[in-house]
């Protein structure tokens, strides 16, 4: 490993975890492992490897949102190192993951002072913002950020990749049974997560659906693209039509639109702070928009800015129905007084909880692990062209349902806000969204389970696979009675430790 490969490594997390100049596809793609674990296998010439470890990886952060996830740590970090290790120390998967995932820790820590310095960003921009406003926005939420964020993830991944790799191979060097071991502990991490991840559905009989699905992978390597199809019936579903009259405007034309929605989905996390959270990229939004309706008035403009960039957060995909309804309100506001700033203010405010709320569930909690678990599976199986449906189904959702929510909210103003809402109670598919996952995660974690396995040529590797499903519902168990699970992880790296002395 030399300078030029920590540097590339730098710059791989930095894509990920930026999430800019993505269209919002970043991060449900880019930031997850099993994509940071194959670009990472490019950079370091083997794809196919860190493609395979990356999503392998991925298994442990499949019930990973916003907030966290079961199994801490920064999922983009943790494909990173998975891939680098497994391709040039020629370790296999699961020993690379067993080293990368507490290491991974690392990436949260940036992610609280990019929050952090991102405050200094928003404090000057509160200055700044009464000269130029527009310039202001692109320099202190998009240019500045963005730079101090590049920079620290080259350094922070160059230091720990560097120290990871440096210490990895001393030791796998001094202790030729240390990758057996770590294999072990790799192989556990995985039938672990699996068992913290079906207890995101509150469903009485996930574990026997789970075991069901498991099973069946393992010994008749359920076929991949018939995952796909049950799934593709089950979705195909048409909702009514909204019945309120279209909004037509004299000003605004798609084209207005469709810039505004595209400065949103690519900066509404390029400034994210602990103050104003999605306040001035939400601000930065709305310019193409203010500068149509102000055409010529520039203090007018430059004022309807400024009264924008105020605190606002909620999911950024489902989320824009509000920032459709605001436009359209603040198209109406020009010809109707009985419209105010205020009542503009509010009304963003006001739904922008509601939607957040939602949000979360329809593409944090159903899509992404769904989707994500089918590129898992795609490449697990060595079904390649399934890796990629699911990912272009994946970034296909987020174009659609981010760019349809800002059409419906400034074509029918609160009805298609309110449409945006009950999206998860009319849709089949997040009705039985519980099952389906669990279902899917025992068919994939079967199937990983059986890779790993074969790639140490381990004995009878089909009964083996399933005689793990006993450790799966020990450590299900375990979690239910309160165990935390730090703790287990914990007795699960100790435990191979005395093993690896004492055995």
């Amino acid at each position: 490993m030399g300078f030029f490969n920590y540097l590339v490594l730098g710059i791989i997390y930095f894509i990920g975890a930026s999430t800019s100049f993505t269209f919002g596809i970043g991060y449900f793609t880019l930031y997850r492992p099993v994509f940071s674990g194959l670009l990472t296998g490019v950079a370091l010439g083997d794809p196919m490897l860190g493609l395979m470890t990356g999503a392998i990886t991925n298994l442990l952060f499949i019930d990973f949102t916003s907030t966290g996830s079961s199994l801490k740590g920064d999922p983009c970090m943790a494909g990173i190192l998975a891939a680098m290790l497994a391709v040039k120390l020629n370790i296999m998967p699961g020993a690379a993951i067993a080293i990368a995932y507490p290491v991974s820790m690392v990436g949260l820590v940036i992610w609280k002072y990019r929050m952090t310095y991102n405050v200094r960003f928003t404090d000057i921009l509160k200055k700044s913002i009464n000269k130029n406003p527009i310039k202001a926005l692109e320099r202190y939420t998009i240019l500045l950020p963005q730079v101090t964020l590049l920079i620290g993830s080259i350094v922070a991944t160059f230091i720990t990749a560097l120290t990871t790799f440096s210490l990895s191979e001393t030791f796998l060097n001094l202790v030729p049974k240390l990758e057996i071991v770590l294999n072990t502990t790799g192989i556990l991490m995985v039938i672990l997560s699996a068992s913290s991840a079906i207890l995101w559905f509150h469903y009485k009989y996930n574990i026997i659906l789970f075991a069901i699905a498991y099973l069946v992978s393992v010994y008749f390597h359920f076929d991949t693209y018939l995952v796909l199809v049950v799934i593709l019936i089950i979705s195909a579903q048409k909702r009514k039509a909204i019945t309120s009259e279209k909004y037509q405007s004299t000003t605004l034309l798609p084209k207005h639109i469709l810039r505004s929605w595209s400065l949103w989905m690519n900066f509404y996390d390029s400034c994210y702070n602990y103050e104003l959270l999605q306040g001035a990229s939400f601000s930065y939004s709305m310019v193409p928009i203010l500068k149509k309706l102000y055409l010529g008035k520039k203090e007018e403009r430059e004022d309807s800015i400024r009264r924008h960039f105020e605190f606002f957060n909620t999911e950024p995909n489902i989320g824009t129905a509000i920032h459709g309804y605001i436009i359209q309100l603040e198209d109406r506001k020009l010809s109707d007084r009985r419209i105010t700033d205020t009542d503009i203010a509010d009304t963003k405010k006001g739904l922008m909880g509601a939607v957040a709320g939602m949000g979360d569930s329809t593409t944090q909690i159903v899509l992404a692990p769904l989707l994500i678990l089918g590129m898992i599976y795609g490449v697990v199986s060595e079904e390649i062209s399934f890796f990629i449906i699911s990912a272009l189904m994946m970034s296909g959702s987020v174009i659609y349902l981010s760019l349809k929510g800002y059409f419906d909210g400034f074509y029918y103003g609160e009805e298609g806000v309110i449409r945006r809402i009950k999206l998860a109670k009319e849709i089949r598919l997040f009705k039985i969204s519980d099952k389906l996952f669990v279902i899917v995660l025992g068919l994939v974690t079967g199937e990983t389970i059986f890779r790993m396995l074969t790639m140490l040529q381990v004995e009878k590797i089909t009964s083996g696979s399933a005689g793990l499903l006993v450790l799966f519902v020990i450590f299900n168990y375990l979690i239910r009675k309160g165990i935390r699970l730090e703790l287990i992880i914990l007795a699960l790296y100790l435990l191979n430790i005395v093993f690896l002395i004492f055995v």
